[in-house]
């Protein structure tokens, strides 16, 4: 609590110091004004949500829109609630941080108690978010995909995760380069999250009409079974599990929480993180001769709500020398003390009943889990996400080195369900061969976890809000697979469309 009474102490002088400045002068110019001062910071760190049409609850792009909000942002600013930002900032510094600078809240708080002036002249023109899409450029995607189905959400009941599957467009005959993507819902408030990946079809299957999810509406664009008989329920060993029972269709539902291969994401969609721009010469590679995979999880409004997602790309001018691959932290689990380790053979289904991650019990508030991957090739690190659900409570990321050196590369204190970011580090980690990333991390199945739907029931490992998950990710390239200047050259503008 100690740095939080300095940082309002240090807030109360300087508010104390520029009225009583103002009174000695006899005029409001020492207090900021809208047009000179506030907008300019809340254009670069609160429009892209706090504007028409996207999922902050109001629009904070002009005066009229702020004046009203004034000591409410001032309020969210001084508690550092607003801009949403959740690393700790003892550990790691980041490329993409939210968080204002006390100077930007010490404007935005004598601004708000001097009346929230608007100032003489014009503010400074709004951000051009072309048709919606967030590139700083200001310039449309290169190439929009549309989700090939629209999906009638139920105005009553959550959905599970689920896949919508679509073939490229036939005029990608090469593998494409991604400079930045954007994901954007068409029902941002039936949008509980998705996601845009490739990946090939599951074996023994292909694309037709069939169940969105076991026992869910029928669609198309998702995996059925080629051979009749053979079935196929849209995730990962589900047949075999439905023939071994109730433990083995937990089992084959942890798989699919808990698996590390697979999907080879290119973006998620959360609030507020729906939009990634990379680095110069990193990037993520769309393979021309695979499938996009829209994963997809809609929550009831209570109403019959409809949503079909695009995704925006923009491709790579210049060449893409370090391909960004995704992980999921977790060949080896230690919960409550306890190492689980996958068996290497059999299907995931069944490794994952040799290896069951056990559930959080009733009313703990501090259940305890750790996962650990280790590289056998040098690796470079640049992005970590954690995800988890309503019982979260913090994730921590840690390097080990081979000679036994611990780094916290990220620590997220106050895990919230409700704001998830994928937090890219300001200098690429570089790990060499041996070393090993932990996530470690909590969660609270009690009473005083505001969030928790049913602090008296165990918490299993599935994909709906209720349940749980345990997802610390990171996007790495391997430096042995490092694409070389001579394997593509400038895609052109030509190329491009």
């Amino acid at each position: 609590m100690k740095p939080k009474l300095v940082v309002v102490g240090a807030v109360g002088l300087l508010i104390i110091g520029a009225v009583s400045g103002a009174s000695a002068q006899g005029s409001a110019e020492a207090v900021p004004t809208y047009n000179g001062d506030v907008a300019p910071i809340l254009f670069d760190h609160c429009a892209e949500c706090h504007r028409p049409g996207q999922v902050a609850p109001m629009s904070l792009v002009s005066y009229n829109e702020a004046r009203p909000w004034a000591r409410a942002i001032k309020a969210k600013v001084v508690a550092r609630e607003m801009p949403p930002w959740y690393a700790d900032p003892e550990y790691g510094t980041f490329r993409n941080p939210r968080r204002l600078s006390q100077e930007e809240i010490d404007t935005i708080t004598v601004w708000a108690d001097g009346g929230a002036p608007q100032g003489d002249g014009m503010a400074p023109a709004v951000p051009d978010f072309a048709g919606g899409w967030s590139h700083p450029s200001g310039n449309p995607p290169d190439y929009i995909i549309e989700m090939p189905v629209e999906f009638k959400v139920d105005s009553q009941a959550e959905s599970p995760n689920f896949s919508i599957y679509q073939e490229m467009p036939a005029d990608w005959t090469e593998d494409k380069f991604i400079e930045a993507i954007q994901i954007k819902p068409g029902n941002m408030e039936a949008t509980h999250h998705s996601s845009i990946g490739v990946r090939d079809l599951p074996p023994g299957t292909k694309l037709g009409v069939g169940e969105a999810w076991p026992g869910g509406p029928v669609i198309s664009n998702v995996p059925v079974a080629i051979n009749e008989g053979v079935e196929f329920n849209n995730a990962v060993d589900r047949s075999e599990a439905e023939e071994a029972g109730e433990e083995a269709r937990q089992a084959a539902t942890e798989a699919d929480v808990f698996a590390v291969a697979g999907t080879s994401h290119l973006q998620f969609y959360i609030p507020g993180a729906a939009f990634r721009q990379f680095r110069p010469g990193v990037g993520k590679r769309i393979r021309h001769d695979k499938y996009l995979v829209w994963g997809l999880h809609y929550n009831a409004t209570g109403k019959p709500e409809t949503d079909r997602q695009q995704a925006g790309f923009w491709w790579h001018t210049e060449p893409m020398t370090h391909e960004l691959l995704s992980h999921r932290i977790g060949e080896t689990h230690i919960a409550e003390s306890k190492e689980l380790m996958a068996a290497a053979e059999g299907s995931s289904a069944l490794r994952y009943m040799r290896a069951r991650i056990p559930v959080i019990p009733p009313h703990d508030p501090d259940w305890s889990i750790t996962a650990i991957t280790a590289f056998k090739d040098d690796v470079t690190v640049y992005y970590l996400y954690p995800h988890m659900h309503l019982r979260g409570k913090d994730m921590t990321f840690v390097a080990t080195y081979p000679d036994g050196r611990e780094e916290v590369v990220l620590h997220v204190p106050n895990y919230d369900f409700n704001w998830q970011f994928q937090y890219e580090l300001a200098e690429p980690l570089k790990l060499p061969a041996g070393s090993t990333i932990k996530t470690i991390g909590h969660f609270d199945n009690s009473v005083r976890n505001r969030y928790n739907p049913a602090p008296d029931k165990e918490v299993y490992w599935a994909e709906q809000s209720w349940d749980e998950m345990f997802n610390g990710r990171i996007d790495f390239s391997v430096d042995k697979l490092d694409l070389r200047l001579e394997e593509r050259k400038p895609q052109t503008t030509q190329q491009q469309q």
